[in-house]
């Protein structure tokens, strides 16, 4: 996995320059901050945009969504931050975070001052999510707030996230959806802005305003599902499932979560597409393999694997993710080589 990361450095590092501003303020959508998946809900202060136009949020609520312990400091006067041995400190008044790993402190300098108001200390939350490790990003069109450190780590968001998209088998063009389908089927498919799914994170986003809700099957067991979050963690954990597999031979294990999940640019009998690393390993020479494992490792891109060797490709897997059906896989591509 690390091979595949290293392999697509320059991506990364563009990556990086573009995300370290502060997320704008959107005066047209109410902002909605979703860590993992999910929604934070602020229980007291709520977010605001503040004299340079940054959207300030109270960092308490987020960094324990991210599994971090935060705790006030008398003494410094800052928030404290803590995560996996990373110490987070945030004093109030200032521009300058100190994020301290491994006995190395690093001061980070961030584009506005952080506010204690309503006895809660706010931040313009990238730079201390990014400080814990976390991947975040903004959906401008949405007017919604990503941030991300459940399976897959910030670079391999990042790495997955470079490659374009791919398209579901069966799946017409927009062009071709125009003739074809009304308007309201159209909207629904592509919302009002189909020009902003350029950006990844608006593509994610629009599922969520999809917002289907009712009752699926998860292998033939059902499930009546009530929000657009628990469905797409549903069909993350679908997508893992069916991918997955076990034998005295080979595994396979899908390693993905909610954070690489967009709508194609298509018309797609609403499928989802589920983006990830595939990693295999093999306790046999090749030769040795079962045809239908071989058939499932060629499906998922590998064309060359080793014995006792770990492997990785990163695809996109598309899953069935229509009302009152059954959720599986509609298509798998392989988005680059597989690696070491």
């Amino acid at each position: 996995m690390k091979t595949i990361t290293r392999t697509l450095s320059i991506v990364l590092a563009l990556t990086i320059i573009f995300t370290i501003f502060a997320i704008p303020a959107n005066a047209e959508n109410e902002l909605d901050i979703r860590v993992n998946g999910r929604v934070v809900t602020f229980p007291d202060a709520q977010p605001y945009v503040n004299s340079d136009s940054r959207t300030m949020i109270p960092v308490r609520f987020v960094a324990e969504a991210l599994g971090a312990e935060v705790n006030w400091d008398g003494k410094l006067q800052c928030a404290v931050a803590e995560k996996n041995g990373i110490r987070v400190e945030i004093p109030v008044g200032s521009r300058e975070l100190r994020v301290i790993k491994d006995g190395t402190t690093e001061i980070v300098t961030m584009d506005t001052e952080t506010v204690l108001k309503e006895y809660r200390t706010f931040v313009p939350i990238r730079f201390v999510a990014e400080a814990l490790g976390a991947y975040v990003d903004y959906s401008g069109y949405y007017g919604k707030v990503g941030i991300y450190n459940d399976v897959l780590t910030a670079d391999e968001i990042a790495m997955l996230r470079a490659f374009d998209y791919t398209q579901p088998e069966y799946a017409i063009s927009y062009a071709e959806a125009k003739e074809r389908f009304d308007a309201d089927d159209l909207v629904f498919c592509y919302g009002t802005g189909r020009e902003s799914f350029v950006e990844y994170a608006n593509a994610r986003e629009h599922l969520y305003g999809i917002g289907r809700r009712g009752k699926y099957y998860l292998a033939d067991k059902p499930m009546n599902v009530d929000s657009a979050e628990d469905f797409y963690i549903l069909v993350v954990e679908a997508a893992r499932e069916c991918v997955n597999y076990s034998s005295e031979r080979v595994t396979v294990e899908f390693i993905t979560d909610t954070s690489c999940i967009y709508q194609s640019d298509s018309m797609d009998d609403l499928t989802t597409a589920v983006r990830g690393i595939a990693k295999v390993r093999l306790s046999v020479v090749p030769t040795m393999l079962e045809g239908y494992e071989t058939a499932k490792l060629v499906e998922l891109g590998f064309t060359q694997l080793y014995a006792d060797v770990d492997m990785y490709i990163p695809v996109d897997v598309h899953m069935n993710s229509l009302i009152g059906h059954k959720l599986d896989v509609h298509t798998i591509v392989p988005l680059g080589e597989a690696t070491k």
